[in-house]
């Protein structure tokens, strides 16, 4: 008795194959393993000019991002629309110049990161990344010295630091490997894996077509031979 065949999948169209393709392909984990790969592990920014006109400090950063971590966008009404909401965690170290004393402050930020993808031609999944506003950073300050506190609290520091890290993910959104990481161009992809890709369902030597290979048959037909000629000398 043979097994019956399995059940033959239904069909679908084409749109639906290409949002199936996006949502299971580029899924949750491996868009913020990516968002983790580009980013790399930590940062040095400024110094750069704070306060009015920028003129007051001079501020450098020191630091280290987390993993980021996040949940797919709800799908807008066609349903045509793939994205993610990004949490990137980053601590921080700000170093204050205000020219006649240096200051430190630690920082627990939490960047919010809105990705979304967009289909263009020929074949190209393109991201969009859109950086948070100041007012949208979570900031949680901490400083090592009482001086550093009460300037904190006295001149409205923590909005300025919030700036100048929204800045810093700007920068990093334009550098030209953040931007080639964003268009990820399907066919010239697939023409470079193609070999590695048709190894996975396609014969890869006789066996898989359904016969021997020209080794396994060798020693078959030499013993064949043998036989033959002991048979014609039993004959004689």
């Amino acid at each position: 008795m043979t097994d019956a065949a399995p059940p033959e999948a239904p069909q679908i169209g084409y749109d639906e194959f290409g949002m199936r393709f996006m949502n299971l392909v580029l899924h949750r984990d491996r868009v913020m393993e990516s968002i983790n790969r580009v980013l790399g592990d930590e940062f040095v920014l400024g110094p750069i000019g704070a306060g009015p006109g920028r003129k007051v400090a001079k501020v450098t950063a020191n630091g280290t991002f987390g993993k980021a971590y996040g949940e797919a966008l709800p799908a807008d009404p066609d349903g045509q629309s793939v994205g993610y909401e990004v949490n990137l965690p980053v601590d921080v170290a700000f170093h204050l110049d205000l020219g006649v004393d240096m200051l430190r402050f630690n920082a627990a930020v939490l960047l919010p990161l809105r990705l979304t993808m967009e289909l263009v031609e020929p074949l190209t999944i393109r991201w969009h990344i859109t950086p948070p506003d100041p007012d949208d950073v979570v900031m949680t300050i901490a400083s090592d010295t009482r001086r550093a506190t009460v300037l904190q609290r006295l001149t409205g520091l923590d909005g300025e630091l919030r700036r100048f890290i929204v800045r810093f993910v700007d920068r990093e959104l334009e550098k030209p490997h953040v931007q080639k990481a964003m268009r990820i161009d399907l066919v010239t992809l697939i023409d470079n894996a193609w070999e590695h890709i048709a190894e996975q369902f396609m014969p890869n030597g006789p066996e898989d077509r359904g016969r021997a290979s020209v080794a396994d048959r060798a020693p078959a037909e030499e013993t064949g031979a043998g036989e033959t000629d002991d048979d014609s000398r039993d004959s004689a």
